[in-house]
C-alpha cells in the first residue's frame, strides 16, 4: 500500500512521458477477505478521507474508481495498472514479467484500458530489458519514471545486472525512479537507501520508510511474509524527481502513519506504524 501510494503521486505531479517497470507482476489481483487485507487496503479506505493529503491522493481516487456501489474492492489494481489509470495514453509503457499469467493479465488489461499501442509487455527479465531502453534512451527532453520491485534485489539476470545494480544505472543517466524495499529486521532499516546513495553524485535521493512496531515493546525482528509483524517494514527510494514530489511523499507518509495510529494490527494486538525519512548530499554539495 505505501508502495503504491507514493508511485501514484509521484507519476500525477511528474507526468512522464514514458514509464517503465522490472518486476510488473499483474496488472490486477482478486481480493482476499483476511485480515491483512482489512487492515490493509480496506482499511486505507475507511481511515484516508479523514487525512488531507491522503483524500486528494490519486491512489486513494483510482481505488475508489474500481470500487463497486457497496464501497468495497473486489480486484486491487497492481502497479501498472495504477500507472495506467493515472498517466494513459500521454504515455508510453514497458512492463516486463517473467510469470506467463502475469503477462497474460497485463495485455488483456492494456486491452481493457485501450492502451495496447502504448503498452510494450515482455515476457523477459527486467532488468535486462531495462538496461537495454536506457542505453538506447533518446535525450529528447522527454521524462521518463522506473519503478523496480524486485522480490531478490541481488539476483543477477542475463545482463550481469542485479535490482540494485540497475537502480544505480537509473540515478546515474537521472532517470526518474521509484524503488522499493523491504525488510524484516529493524537493523536493516532504510539498507536500500544506505546503499543507492553511496557513491552517488545527485542531492535528489529521498527514502521514504515505514515500519510496523508494537507500542512499548523493544525492537523485535519480523516476518515478510506476514507484512504487518513488529519488526516488519518496507521503504521507498527516489531519485531524480522534483522537489514537489519529494514533498507531496513526505506528507502522505506522515498522514499514513497518523491514520492508523489507533488501528489494531490484524492479530488484534495494538500497533503503530512508525515512518523515517532520508535524503542523500553528495561530498560537493554543502
Amino acid at each position: 500500500m505505501w508502495k503504491h501510494l507514493v508511485l501514484v503521486e509521484v507519476l500525477s505531479i511528474e507526468r512522464p512521458s514514458r514509464y517503465w517497470e522490472s518486476h510488473a507482476g499483474s496488472a490486477t489481483y482478486e481480493m482476499v477477505d483476511d485480515p491483512e487485507r482489512n487492515y490493509g487496503v480496506r482499511g486505507f479506505l475507511k481511515v484516508a478521507p479523514r487525512f488531507p493529503a491522503l483524500a486528494r491522493s490519486r491512489y486513494l481516487a483510482h481505488l475508489s474508481s474500481m470500487s463497486h456501489s457497496a464501497g468495497q474492492l473486489t480486484s486491487y489494481p497492481g502497479s501498472p495498472m495504477l500507472a495506467a489509470l493515472e498517466l494513459g495514453s500521454e504515455c508510453s509503457y514497458l512492463v516486463c514479467d517473467l510469470d506467463p499469467s502475469s503477462v497474460t493479465n497485463l495485455r488483456a488489461a492494456a486491452v481493457q484500458l485501450g492502451l495496447a499501442s502504448r503498452v510494450q509487455v515482455l515476457d523477459t527479465d527486467g532488468m535486462t530489458a531495462l538496461h537495454q531502453a536506457l542505453l538506447s534512451l533518446e535525450q529528447d527532453g522527454s521524462t521518463t519514471v522506473a519503478h523496480i520491485d524486485p522480490y531478490d534485489p541481488r539476483a543477477v539476470g542475463p545482463s550481469g545486472l542485479s535490482a540494485l545494480d540497475l537502480a544505480r544505472e537509473l540515478i546515474a543517466r537521472r532517470v526518474g525512479l521509484v524503488y522499493w524495499y523491504g525488510y524484516d529486521r529493524p537493523g536493516r532499516r532504510a539498507w536500500a537507501f544506505d546503499e543507492l546513495s553511496e557513491g552517488a553524485h545527485d542531492p535528489t535521493i529521498w527514502c521514504g520508510d515505514v515500519m510496523v512496531t508494537a507500542p512499548g515493546a523493544d525492537p523485535v525482528d519480523g516476518d515478510l511474509g506476514v507484512a504487518t509483524t513488529p519488526g516488519t517494514g518496507f521503504g521507498i527510494v527516489c531519485a531524480n524527481l522534483s522537489i514537489n514530489a519529494i514533498h507531496a511523499c513526505q506528507q502522505l507518509g506522515e498522514e499514513l502513519t497518523a491514520a492508523y495510529d489507533d488501528v489494531p494490527l490484524p492479530d488484534g494486538r495494538p500497533g503503530h506504524l512508525e515512518f523515517t525519512t532520508q535524503t542523500s548530499t553528495p561530498p560537493d554539495h554543502p
